[in-house]
C-alpha cells in the first residue's frame, strides 16, 4: 500500500514538471522580449531637444505639420510580431516621435523595447512600425519607421521633430507642447540600409533600378510623375509585383 502511494506521488510530480515546462515554452515568445524602463517625456522647455534623426531642407519632405509627439495618444491595443515568429497581442502601445521609441504599458509603468532589432512589425491604431537601418549623408543610423508599402522593397516613413510650436492657450511650461513634425520617405531594399527618396522620377529610379523596361512602360502608360506620396506608393507597389513575377 505504501509502495503504491509512493508511485502515485512520483507520477503526480512528473506530470506537474512536464506541465510547467510546456507552459514555459508556450510563454517563450513573451519572455524573449527584453525591456527597459524609460523616463516620461516631459513637455517643459527644459526637456526639449533636437533628435539625431532630424533631416533639414530635404526637397521631398511634405510641409511640416503641427502635432503632438505621440502616435497613439490613447494607448491602442496592438500586435507585436517578432523576427523569430513569435506574436504578442496583449500590450497597449504608442510611438514617441521625439524619443524615436515604441512605448507600452506594463502595470503602472511606461516601458520601451530594449532590443528593437528583435521586432519584425509592431501594429496598433491603424499604423505598422518597423525598425530599420538607414543612411543619411553617408552616416548609418537605426530607428523606427512607419510601414507605408510592404513587400520585398518597402516604402517607409520617418518622422522627426523640430522646434516646439508655442501654444497661446497655455501660459505655463508644463502645458502640452506641440511640435513641428517633418516627414521623410525611404525605400528599404533587402539586406540594404534604407535610403531617403524624393518626389521625382530620378530619385525613385535610383533605388528602384531593376526591371527598367517594365518600369519605363508603366510610367509612360500611367503618366506617373512621382510627384506625390500616392504616386510613389503606386510605383513601389508595381515594382514589388514585378519582383514577384521574376
Amino acid at each position: 500500500m505504501v509502495m503504491n502511494t509512493y508511485k502515485i506521488f512520483l507520477i503526480s510530480v512528473f506530470i506537474v514538471v512536464v506541465s510547467v515546462k510546456t507552459l514555459a515554452q508556450d510563454l517563450g515568445t513573451k519572455t524573449d522580449i527584453k525591456i527597459s524602463s524609460v523616463k516620461s517625456v516631459g513637455t517643459s522647455k527644459q526637456n526639449i531637444s533636437k533628435p539625431a534623426t532630424f533631416f533639414p531642407n530635404q526637397k521631398q519632405q511634405q510641409k511640416s505639420e503641427k502635432s503632438q509627439i505621440y502616435i497613439g495618444n490613447d494607448w491602442a491595443l496592438g500586435t507585436i510580431v517578432l523576427r523569430n515568429g513569435g506574436v504578442i497581442d496583449s500590450y497597449f502601445l504608442r510611438y514617441n516621435v521625439l524619443a524615436d521609441q515604441l512605448e507600452f504599458i506594463a502595470g503602472k509603468d511606461t516601458l520601451a523595447f530594449k532590443n528593437p532589432e528583435e521586432l519584425n512589425t509592431v501594429s496598433f491604431g491603424g499604423h505598422t512600425f518597423v525598425f530599420e537601418m538607414y543612411i543619411i549623408e553617408k552616416v548609418f543610423h537605426r530607428g523606427y519607421f512607419e510601414l507605408i508599402v510592404p513587400g520585398k522593397n518597402k516604402l517607409i516613413l520617418k518622422r522627426s521633430v523640430t522646434d516646439p510650436v508655442p501654444d497661446s492657450r497655455y501660459q505655463n511650461v508644463k502645458s502640452p507642447a506641440k511640435y513641428h513634425v517633418e516627414k521623410s520617405y525611404f525605400i528599404c531594399k533587402p539586406d540594404t540600409p534604407a535610403n531617403m527618396v524624393e518626389f521625382n522620377r530620378k530619385s525613385a529610379l535610383t533605388y528602384l533600378n531593376e526591371h527598367k523596361e517594365d518600369i519605363a512602360e508603366y510610367l509612360r502608360i500611367t503618366e506617373n510623375k512621382v510627384r506625390t506620396i500616392e504616386d510613389l506608393k503606386l510605383l513601389v507597389s508595381y515594382y514589388n509585383s514585378l519582383d514577384e513575377e521574376y
